[in-house]
């Protein structure tokens, strides 16, 4: 019987760190995955702003000097 037990306990060790292991790595995917929508969102922001300043400087003759 303390051979059972024994067995049983080794079982469920692995068993929770296997669970932990698997909890960790979600956590972590879901940081990268966070930190790629921030950057694509930030690049998209930038990329707006950008056309919104080219925009307004040609509607205020800004190309009008190159001419």
């Amino acid at each position: 019987m303390s051979h059972y037990v024994e067995t049983l306990s080794e079982v469920k060790t692995h068993i929770m760190h296997a669970s932990i292991s698997l909890e960790n790595e979600s956590k972590e995917r879901h940081q990268k995955e966070d930190a790629a929508r921030l950057l694509r969102a930030r690049r998209a922001i930038e990329q707006h702003l950008e056309q919104k300043r080219l925009h307004h400087d040609i509607s205020n003759g800004w190309d009008d000097d190159m001419n």
